[in-house]
């Protein structure tokens, strides 16, 4: 009966960790998003989408600070996806 109770803890403390991990790398990749964006002149050529990434990325950080995964990976997401708009209207950098 231990071995079971240790096995279940096991499993869930794996499992707990492994979503933190995929949340801590969502905010990264979102943050590289947005450092191409960044780059790609964005902030003038498509400053909705831009501000609208940097605002997600705010969050996604502050909710990963606070231990909130789910919230985390959700503004990371949209972040990226923002960040991904203002490089397409910034043109990917190409000048």
């Amino acid at each position: 009966m231990k071995r079971l109770w240790a096995l279940t803890l096991a499993v869930i403390l794996s499992a707990g960790l492994a979503v933190g991990c995929s949340a801590t790398q969502t905010v990264r990749n979102a943050s590289a998003s947005f450092d191409k964006a960044k780059a790609a002149g964005a902030e003038t050529k498509a400053p909705y989408d831009y501000y609208a990434a940097e605002a997600y990325l705010g969050l996604a950080e502050h909710e990963l600070d606070e231990g909130d995964n789910t919230g985390a990976r959700l503004f990371a997401e949209k972040s990226e996806r923002n960040s991904a708009e203002a490089l397409k209207k910034a043109g990917g950098g190409a000048k």
